[in-house]
């Protein structure tokens, strides 16, 4: 029997698949489509997913693959700038903060590397029942087969099979827009007049958002109008007269146009048995702050060490109770955060007031969304967050808890693999020691006569009884 059955193929499974194959977890990948979707859709990379994917081994690969973002503004009708962050000196576990990509490329690159790990992807498979048994998740395929595995991953999109068959329900944010997207591939766009930027256009006839993607790739995306319908707009007249003012026809050359009615949702569990969701089945955001997909990588980052400690007995089954417990509040902040934006667009180019701060904006300063219960002791500055020089961690601590100091630790005994890092003491606040998790978050700050106990207590939490 399998470990983990993974449903769904797209950037999300297939980056699940890599996580468990690195920690040793044997996975099988179920896709109903039977090759990889060939057009762009996510378009940016966070610099602590970055990070996540050099530590599993994907540094040289994504090299080629990522571009730094330059900046991000809001702009009114007239082209003015209102609000906005300069990107390109700005870097974050010592990458740059957003990175842009085209997502085949980015596809193709984790299909290679999933396979490469021992992934075994079945393609062409849709999943029709899913049957929880005492000790495995039965899943059957359109094709006659059955796959039995101990844990099941859905990771099949917003409309999620997976999700619907376990009951899982979605809470509305109360947040949906219809909007035409359109990418382009501009062969000289050094020369082409676009901006080199991420650009919010507050105009109050259609708020307009400009992205300049990775190499000769240019996204826009156009808010629909009342009465406007959308199989209209995706019409290539329709398309060229609202690309009219930006580019001419014979300078681009149109790779995709749909059009999208956008939500803001998320799941009321993650988790429910042995079955879980990740990415879109979990939660879904409107694109303005470019975290959709990248969302459901942490879904992915935080899930994987906690199935993996359990497959090795390392954990009670209980800790994976903390994945919904961490991912939900930090997703709903991420979700509302992207409404905001999208509402602050709107209030800009004074179509309506709904009283949003500035700070929605690029270049604002929003509260840092950091994990408050789970596998997480005291609070503070940094505990939940992400390690701030996570660069730091060797190579071979994606299943161990690091201990990060400047000073020499004791010896003590735990159930936990324990990793140690001497680091300059201007990495570690107030010189004592962080206690990092396998996925790079801050489990804990303490002193150094400390660090013993709350190593204990980490242990307590992975060793958490099932409800």
């Amino acid at each position: 029997m399998i470990d983990v059955a993974i449903v769904g193929g797209g950037p999300v499974g297939i980056t699940m698949s890599i996580a468990l194959s690195t920690l040793g977890v044997t996975n099988v990948i179920l896709e109903r489509e039977t090759a990889a979707y060939p057009l762009p859709r996510a378009i940016v990379m966070d610099a602590e997913i970055h990070r996540s994917m050099i530590r599993h081994g994907l540094g040289d690969e994504l090299a080629a693959c990522l571009s730094p973002m330059k900046a991000a503004d809001f702009v009114d009708a007239d082209g003015v700038r209102l609000m906005g962050i300069e990107l390109a000196e700005i870097r974050l576990f010592g990458l740059p903060v957003v990175s842009r990509h085209y997502q085949p490329e980015l596809e193709a690159v984790l299909r290679h590397a999933a396979q490469q790990r021992g992934a075994v992807l079945r393609l062409g498979v849709a999943v029709t029942s899913v049957a929880e048994q005492h000790d495995r998740v039965c899943i059957e395929c359109d094709d006659g087969t059955t796959v039995e595995a101990s844990w099941l991953v859905g990771c099949d999109g917003a409309s999620s099979t997976v999700r619907k068959a376990i009951g899982i329900s979605l809470e509305d944010l109360g947040f949906d827009q219809d909007w035409l997207v359109v990418d382009l591939l501009v062969p000289e766009k050094r020369d082409s007049g676009l901006p080199d930027v991420t650009r919010q256009v507050c105009d109050p006839r259609r708020p307009t958002t400009l992205v300049s993607g990775h190499g000769d790739y240019y996204r826009f995306e156009f808010q629909l109008q009342p009465n406007e319908i959308p199989a209209e707009m995706r019409s290539n007249e329709r398309v060229w007269q609202l690309l009219s003012q930006w580019i001419a026809p014979d300078k681009a050359k149109i790779v995709r146009t749909a059009t999208y009615r956008f939500h803001a949702v998320v799941a009321d569990t993650f988790r429910r048995g042995r079955t879980f969701i990740a990415g879109d089945a979990a939660h879904q955001m409107p694109p303005f702050m470019g975290q959709g997909l990248n969302s459901g990588m942490r879904d992915v980052f935080n899930l994987a060490w906690k199935l993996a400690y359990v497959q090795r007995g390392w954990a009670e089954s209980g800790l994976l109770d903390t994945y919904s417990s961490e991912r939900i509040p930090h997703a709903y902040g991420t979700v509302a955060q992207s409404v905001e934006t999208g509402r602050l667009i709107d209030q800009l180019a004074g179509r309506t007031s709904h009283g949003v701060s500035p700070d929605a904006g690029y270049g604002g300063s929003r509260k840092s969304l950091a994990f408050t219960s789970g596998v997480v002791i005291g609070t503070g500055p940094a505990v939940g967050e992400p390690f701030a020089a996570m660069e730091l961690l060797p190579d071979g601590t994606l299943d161990s808890f690091t201990l990060v100091s400047h000073d020499s630790l004791p010896d003590f005994s735990t159930m936990l693999p324990i990793a140690k890092v001497r680091a300059p003491a201007s990495t570690i606040l107030a010189g004592e020691v962080v206690v990092v998790r396998p996925d790079g978050y801050v489990a804990a700050v303490c002193s150094t006569s400390r660090v013993a106990d709350v190593v204990a207590e980490l242990a307590r939490c992975c060793r958490m009884i099932e409800r």
